[in-house]
């Protein structure tokens, strides 16, 4: 299971890295397709809303059980839900919803990914799968903040982008990080 979530962590982070180090204006073109794209921005919110609908109907507290009525239904509640918010989001929240999509989904990450690394990491000491927890940590935390400022994020590429030196640049350490995850996930 760790190898699955070391190449789904590393793979984007791989190719958006090689793409922005070999071609930054190609680079900068597909991420902007990826900002406006609606079909992108239906697809990521759908799946974000689905996921968190699943992570709702097995995390097991009670309050969230009882808001979401799951002994009254069964649990279908919280899918419908799901699907409703999903489709009312696209609807109404249509700049940045990519962007905040995948914030969204970065947020979610965590959840399944430390029920494989939890048994991993070490009490004490230095371990290779704590650069896919702290991958993890990262993502989380730029989630949050895409969620709430998804046009700074796309602000900050565009200035990041203007530069073909910095593009190469961001290249650079997107590509050893991706590949510091895969290495890291494939020794655990």
């Amino acid at each position: 299971m760790m190898c699955f979530w070391s190449i789904t962590l590393a793979l984007p982070l791989l190719a958006f890295g090689a793409a922005s180090l070999a071609a930054p204006a190609k680079a900068k073109a597909f991420e902007v397709w990826l900002r406006l794209s609606g079909k992108v921005a239906a697809s990521l919110t759908a799946a974000a809303w689905l996921w968190t609908a699943f992570e709702c109907a097995t995390i097991g507290i009670d309050v969230f059980d009882m808001v979401l009525l799951k002994e009254p239904t069964g649990g279908v509640f919280t899918w419908v839900l799901a699907v409703v918010l999903a489709y009312l989001t696209f609807r109404w929240m249509r700049p940045n919803l990519s962007v905040r999509a995948l914030s969204g989904i970065l947020m979610l990450i965590p959840a399944e990914l430390f029920k494989t690394t939890r048994l991993l990491v070490p009490e004490s000491g230095f371990a290779p799968v704590q650069i896919v927890v702290a991958t993890a940590y990262a993502g989380a935390i730029a989630g949050m903040y895409g969620m709430f400022y998804p046009w700074r994020l796309e602000k900050a590429l565009d200035i990041i982008y203007r530069s073909e030196r910095t593009a190469r640049a961001l290249g650079g350490v997107l590509l050893g990080w991706g590949a510091a995850i895969l290495i890291a996930g494939m020794t655990s």
